[in-house]
């Protein structure tokens, strides 16, 4: 993601279309601010496990962080790996024809983003690792590494507001789904990419909290934001699913 984002910004500030550079063209400009806060939020993450990883493997970790990071593993991956896949194939539309033509290049960044949601495990593997995961220990441990990382940004600030909010819609909806496993499991992939764009929000409003003053950090978090947290699936129940199932 960081290569095809350092690539689409290259060429913005040189590719020059109705008289001006791209990059200030006002709506380019925005599809290049979407996905830097949406690859801000999967760094975030994505290093903050990797953190985690090491402080429980040095036995410098609190009782409840063992079992986050056992959540947060497979968010992140599920969660990072279709971005990665999204990012590299915006990052293709933004060079336009070129982005299509194999000696750039740049078709390849597709091509090897798509590993990750494949080897990985696959996003719907993932999406049941993290639903077993919830299953033991609820939502408990990721409250509290949330609301850790909140502790300097203030309770009534949007953020705060969105990711609680969020939180207990994942609550409810696991609460409904609890006596139907197989509801349950399909809420699966919606429930894992709201928990992971949760903590990535939460990550987030930490570093801007740390760094006032850095306004990529507060724009980052805002867009991102902007995006939404939730990405759950309606209420439709199996009989709706199976019937589009059926052959």
């Amino acid at each position: 993601m960081a290569r095809c984002l350092a690539l689409a910004g290259d060429y913005a500030r040189k590719r020059r279309v109705f008289g001006r550079a791209l990059i200030e063209q006002p709506l380019h400009a925005r599809t290049l601010a979407d996905m830097h806060a949406e690859f801000a939020g999967a760094f975030a993450l994505a290093f903050h496990v990797a953190d985690l990883l090491g402080r429980v493997e040095s036995s410098q970790a609190a009782h409840h962080e063992p079992v986050l990071l056992r959540l947060l593993t497979p968010l992140a991956k599920l969660w990072t790996g279709k971005l990665a896949t999204r990012i590299a194939s915006e990052t293709l539309e933004c060079f336009g024809g070129n982005g299509y033509i194999e000696d750039t290049g740049l078709p390849q960044l597709l091509r090897d983003a798509q590993v990750y949601s494949i080897w990985e495990g696959t996003t719907n593997v993932l999406s049941l690792d993290s639903l077993r995961v919830l299953g033991k220990s609820g939502l408990g441990p990721l409250r509290k590494g949330i609301d850790g990382w909140l502790k300097d940004v203030p309770a009534d600030s949007p953020v705060v507001h969105a990711i609680h909010h969020a939180l207990e819609t994942v609550q409810q909806r696991l609460a409904a789904t609890a006596s139907d496993t197989d509801h349950l499991e399909a809420e699966a992939r919606g429930l894992a990419l709201t928990l992971a764009r949760v903590s990535a929000a939460a990550l987030l409003a930490r570093d801007a909290a740390r760094e006032p003053d850095d306004a990529r950090a507060r724009a980052a978090l805002d867009i991102f934001l902007g995006h939404g947290l939730l990405r759950l699936s309606a209420e439709d129940g199996m009989e709706a699913i199976r019937a589009l199932c059926r052959p």
